[in-house]
């Protein structure tokens, strides 16, 4: 059954609500001054729609103001719509693990760790960019290798798609220095990921390792600590990581080198299979909800347009299951 735009506009804004009342606002400070005239949780549900929509914010409002006017009458002006979505970026970032916990992830059986691009600029634009600092760079992914100027997104996503945690970085950084700070931060939030200096004597030719590029943030949006064990593919293997992992962060990740020979093909068929999961949810939020290339302007616009698709691709499952449909049918959940 695909929903009516006016029946999942309903349906999302009552979930939004119900966990921003029981799980974000009674942390947030009280305000000053009078109360606003659109309220957090409405703020939050069309900066929603509009990932699902595939339009900017100005694009959003006008629509809002067009065809959902009987929903959103006191509807802000463009400006300060856009002061308001920026200044809840935060909350969107524990938006998602909450909802995450609410669909059952803490009893995942396992969990699938992968990185996804996200392109901010065409590479010959990024080249030259003055949009952003240490937060992007130029760096190769995705499933053709091919190079891009932007981030790349460490997801943990549950075999049934739900992600509970997620962590960017600049393209250039290495997959096992993301899924370090990643794991550490799970662990401890207050912690500090391990330094270069701290790895054993590199054989590589002509120095040591290379450490992250940039920063990995944000940290808030790494999720809850779970003692089910990770699975990777072979960027994240390394002897001294696993190692580092398991003792440090209590974190256990299971990649395809750690089963070597004909005894361990089994087990790489297996883990092979477990990893389906994350390509399928990498291939929604680029597809269906237009993670590449979102148009974000600055890094506080970035966090909250990846936090919004992330929380999105979250609710979408949670209204998949309360209409009765396949939880990861997002392109079809609606009729515009």
């Amino acid at each position: 059954m695909t929903l009516d735009l006016d029946t999942f506009l309903v349906a999302l804004y009552t979930i939004v609500d119900d966990v921003y009342q029981a799980q974000v606002a009674p942390q947030l400070p009280r305000r000053a001054g009078k109360r606003p005239a659109l309220s957090d949780s409405e703020v939050l549900t069309l900066a929603l729609c509009a990932q699902w929509l595939r339009r900017s914010e100005r694009a959003v409002v006008r629509y809002a103001r067009t065809h959902w006017w009987a929903y959103f009458p006191r509807l802000l002006s463009q400006s300060a719509y856009n002061r308001r979505s920026r200044r809840l970026a935060g909350v969107l970032v524990h938006l998602g693990p909450l909802v995450a916990q609410a669909l059952g992830a803490v009893t995942s059986a396992y969990q699938v760790v992968d990185t996804v691009p996200v392109p901010l600029l065409r590479r010959c634009r990024g080249q030259h960019h003055r949009l952003f600092g240490d937060e992007a760079a130029i760096g190769r992914g995705g499933s053709d290798h091919d190079w891009y100027y932007g981030c790349k997104l460490l997801l943990a996503v549950t075999r049934e798609g739900v992600i509970t945690g997620f962590l960017l970085a600049p393209a250039s950084t290495e997959d096992r220095w993301v899924a370090d700070a990643f794991f550490c931060w799970r662990a401890c939030p207050t912690a500090e990921p391990c330094h270069p200096a701290v790895l054993p004597p590199s054989h590589r030719r002509g120095g040591g390792y290379v450490g992250p590029t940039g920063p990995r943030w944000p940290r808030q949006g790494v999720g809850a600590a779970s003692t089910s064990p990770y699975v990777a593919d072979r960027g994240f293997h390394g002897a001294w990581w696993l190692t580092h992992w398991q003792q440090d962060y209590g974190a256990c990740v299971l990649t395809p080198d750690d089963a070597p020979g004909r005894t361990g093909r089994v087990r790489r068929w297996q883990q092979a299979r477990w990893r389906q999961i994350v390509e399928t949810v990498n291939g929604q939020l680029t597809e269906v909800l237009g993670l590449s290339f979102p148009g974000a302007r600055s890094p506080w616009g970035l966090l909250a347009r990846v936090a919004a698709k992330v929380t999105a691709l979250n609710l979408g499952i949670w209204l998949n299951r309360l209409f009765g449909r396949p939880d990861l049918a997002l392109a079809t959940l609606f009729s515009a």
